[in-house]
């Protein structure tokens, strides 16, 4: 009797002593929830999503509306019109109220950063893994493209591309309906939706260049492993094992190289559209605002603060919420 309460005992401890199992998802998720900056960068980022979402219901004035006599008027002044509605950001040098343009500016340049780092990401990710898994002249071919393109200073060469594109706008073949969904989408006119598609398919022409090198190198390493060997010996195509194994094996670097990447696209757009290559007023973004604001800086010092804050901030927080990805994603690192 004392022998079988001594072996139940034994069973109920090592039933406690033994670990409770975690998933990998849990596991992630716990990692990134103890990355402090992070955290904060997400909800600010949500926030500024939450805002640019809900644009037409916040913003107190249309954001192309022209006030005449009622330029550069200051912050948190109410309107002439006797409506009781508040510039809180005053106007610009036209009269429009900039607390609206800032918002819907906020819609467009996070949805062309959005999808551009998208579309740039499965570029990436569909030429790194085929060449990784195929090498030979696959391989050696692509790499050398990507490697040639590289080299080119890639601020000159989108500036001469934006300006040829913009000059010509028929240079782009642009359909009816997706002109019409992005200008829906943006709340814009569809002529002005035209420069949105190109200012996206230029960043995106660029973007997949480091995208295909980081999975490159993830998948060379990957198709060594005893998983792919068993994948050939079962009669796998090489389309099923890079599109089933290799690509999702390799996502962990490259969802962090994409969230990095999204704060490097904010610039590049606003850079475009500061220096009149990119998306053209009255459209909004916060690069042509800031644009506008530098001949006035001086003497109204708050416009190009209040249009170059978002992109400081927006910047700062994808790059704090890349670095708690990659801290998360490290299978290296312990709890």
């Amino acid at each position: 009797m004392a022998t079988i309460t001594s072996s139940n005992t034994i069973k109920v401890l090592s039933a406690e002593a033994m670990p409770e199992e975690v998933s990998q998802l849990q596991l992630v998720t716990k990692r990134f929830l103890r990355h402090r900056l992070a955290m904060v960068a997400l909800v600010a980022l949500l926030i500024i999503f939450v805002i640019a979402a809900l644009a037409p219901v916040i913003a107190p004035f249309d954001p192309t509306d022209i006030s005449v006599g009622n330029d550069f008027v200051r912050p948190g002044t109410a309107a002439i019109d006797g409506s009781g509605r508040i510039h809180y950001f005053g106007t610009d040098q036209i009269g429009r109220d900039y607390w609206s343009r800032i918002i819907y500016a906020a819609r467009i340049s996070l949805l062309v950063a959005l999808i551009a780092q998208t579309i740039s990401t499965v570029i990436g990710v569909i030429v790194g893994a085929t060449a990784g898994y195929l090498g030979g002249p696959v391989d050696a071919v692509a790499m050398r493209f990507v490697e040639f393109l590289l080299t080119i200073p890639q601020l000159p060469l989108l500036l001469i591309i934006s300006a040829l594109l913009i000059q010509n706008k028929d240079a782009l073949p642009i359909p009816e309906f997706l002109r019409n969904f992005v200008a829906w989408l943006l709340i814009i006119r569809s002529d002005n939706a035209t420069q949105v598609i190109m200012v996206i398919a230029i960043l995106s022409g660029f973007g997949w260049l480091g995208s295909s090198r980081l999975i490159r190198g993830v998948v060379l390493s990957l198709r060594e492993q005893t998983f792919t060997e068993a994948s050939r010996a079962l009669g796998a195509s090489d389309a099923r094992i890079v599109f089933t194994h290799m690509i999702p094996n390799a996502m962990a670097p490259m969802i962090v190289s994409a969230t990095l990447g999204l704060s490097g696209l904010i610039i590049t757009e606003a850079a475009l559209s500061f220096l009149g290559l990119g998306i053209q007023d009255p459209t909004p973004t916060w690069g042509n605002m800031l644009s506008s604001a530098q001949s006035y800086m001086f003497l109204y010092p708050w416009l190009p603060l209040m249009s170059g804050t978002p992109i400081f901030l927006c910047s700062l927080a994808f790059n704090f919420v890349g670095d708690g990805l990659r801290d998360a994603l490290d299978p290296r690192l312990k709890l």
